[in-house]
């Protein structure tokens, strides 16, 4: 019982921001639904057929939705699935976290020299994580259960409560993928070799909705199971066979990631990589890169740096791909035709593309931001930040690196994509405005500085609760942008929101006041950081 609240504690910031996350973005989803659906039958059935016009966009991300005219079928579609892939990052950097980052600092060492197993020790970090993500989606059903009460209607309390558990099915079962993978690879590849794998596995299940190719293989999928049951909508769907399978995934995974912790070597990989022999030597390295500001920062990350560049430009050449397909589904509902015809030739495929291919790419550099954040998070509570103070360097000056390092990385990233992303469209008879998408493609760094700047001060106040704290004011951003229109939020609160302030570059051009006050925001965080970072003691 002990481990187990041992694992709780150090998990205690990401239960309560996740479970923080999930009542707020379901609270006002719920909530939205009554502000935006109307209250007649007609005006609902009108809002079921633009919503389901809506979903047919995002085929390739989320099942299409039942009875979107319903709250519980409009809460399942915007509330429920983004949260279920929310819930799933969760998963990937708490099982890595644990794996490899308290690994690292010696935690995990501490507690072998208890009279802890192995075994036991991987049985009560999974329990600790069931516990929280179970509180997680319980907050989430006390969010739709809220929004209902606001909107004088009552639930299905089984159809809730079906949802929830999914949502812990779904985490464990992504959770003991991650902490398996993690046990295979060497500890710094560890989180983009799980992130790899979970989203590949999402997009094959995804994809499989177009791709016919891909329907034989989706079963591999955890996520084909989950898209099985959609038990809040009436005439909804619960899928038993489906849960099982994602709970038998979550257990087998565990027993597979405790069996291959047993049999390798603290610190090491259970799979023997190939690496250079060489002399022990305490002497400086010889390696000129490492003495340039900055530049050592990118080089130390270049593995990283390749994977989020091909990442991201295999995702780029994807989405063009299916780009023809969703704009066949659009031409194909009868309602939409009257405005589409006047863009078929102009600009629905630049428009597809952004409501698809640049949403995906703004979620992905928030997250490469959080990850950099957890990287200088990580340095401060090892040691290797005191280190870095040790020598004549300012504090601020390793503010200002680390900001400087992101950029370029993001810089690369986006660059590469976004050449992909021309090239393929090209090929693909999408003729695309080389400016628009150059500047589109550029608009992502400030983006991403905005969280980064953001977690620069979440780090330097307290960096043991940075990332979780980073990832919920992440998901309070994206929701500002969700429920503006809804709940007719000011304008200055919308301009919090990074997602806002990104606009539609790819069909609209830049805003230069949007951009401004992007490059504002960062900033701010900057120099907010810099400020904070004079005043507190390393590894506090």
């Amino acid at each position: 019982m002990i481990p187990v609240l041992f694992g709780l504690r150090l998990g205690r910031w990401g239960m309560i921001g996740f479970a923080a996350a999930a009542f707020l973005s379901i609270l006002a989803q719920t909530a939205g639904f009554y502000q935006i659906a109307g209250h007649s039958p007609s005006a609902r059935a009108a809002f079921g057929a633009s919503m389901s016009a809506l979903a047919a966009q995002f085929v390739a991300l989320f099942p299409t939705p039942i009875r979107p005219d319903t709250v519980g079928g409009f809460v399942e579609f915007r509330g429920i699935h983004p949260l279920g892939i929310l819930l799933c990052v969760w998963a990937l950097v708490s099982a890595t976290g644990f794996a490899r980052g308290d690994e690292e600092r010696g935690i995990v060492e501490a507690s072998l020299a208890t009279p802890t197993s192995r075994a036991a020790l991987v049985a009560s970090r999974a329990a600790a994580f069931t516990i929280a993500i179970a509180v997680a989606s319980l907050a989430a059903c006390a969010g739709y259960l809220a929004g209902l009460a606001i909107g004088h209607e009552t639930a299905e309390l089984r159809g809730v409560l079906e949802d929830g558990v999914l949502l812990v099915a779904l985490g464990l079962a992504c959770y003991a993928l991650s902490i398996f993978v993690a046990q295979l690879v060497p500890g710094r590849a560890a989180t983009a070799a799980a992130g790899g794998l979970l989203l590949g596995l999402f997009l094959l299940n995804s994809l499989s909705r177009v791709l016919q190719s891909l329907v034989a293989w989706r079963w591999l999928s955890p996520f084909r199971y989950y898209d099985l049951s959609q038990p809040l909508p009436p005439g909804g769907t619960f899928d038993a066979r489906g849960f099982l399978i994602l709970v038998a995934i979550a257990v087998v995974g565990t027993a597979a990631a405790a069996l291959a912790f047993t049999r390798r070597d603290l610190g090491s990989s259970l799979i023997p990589f190939p690496a250079r022999h060489r002399p022990v030597s305490f002497a400086p390295s010889a390696n000129t890169l490492w003495r340039v500001p900055v530049v050592r920062g990118v080089y130390e990350r270049r593995l990283g740096i390749v994977a989020w560049s091909a990442g991201m430009s295999l995702l780029a050449f994807m989405f063009v791909l299916l780009t023809r397909t969703i704009v066949n589904v659009l031409l194909s509902v009868p309602s939409l035709l009257p405005y589409l015809s006047v863009f078929v030739h102009q600009q629905i495929y630049p428009a597809v593309l952004g409501y698809t291919w640049l949403n995906v790419a703004q979620l992905l550099f928030a997250a490469l931001a959080i990850t950099h954040v957890a990287r200088w998070s990580a340095e401060d509570v090892d040691g290797r930040l005191e280190m870095t103070l040790s020598q004549p360097f300012p504090r601020a000056a390793v503010v200002v690196e680390r900001m400087a390092v992101l950029t370029v990385i993001a810089l690369v990233v986006s660059a590469i994509s976004g050449t992909v992303l021309f090239v393929q469209s090209h090929i693909q008879g999408i003729d695309l405005n080389a400016g628009r998408l150059a500047a589109a493609s550029l608009m992502l760094v400030p983006f991403a500085l905005v969280f980064a700047g953001a977690g620069a001060v979440l780090a330097a106040v307290n960096p043991r609760a940075a990332v979780g704290l980073l990832g919920a004011f992440a998901f309070a951003s994206y929701l500002d942008i969700e429920l503006a229109t809804s709940f007719r939020l000011p304008l200055w609160l919308q301009d919090l929101s990074a997602f806002k302030l990104f606009g539609t570059p790819l069909l609209t051009g830049v805003d230069g006041r949007s951009l401004a006050l992007m490059v504002l925001l960062a900033m701010l965080g900057l120099g907010s950081s810099i400020l904070l970072m004079q005043k507190r003691d390393v590894g506090r």
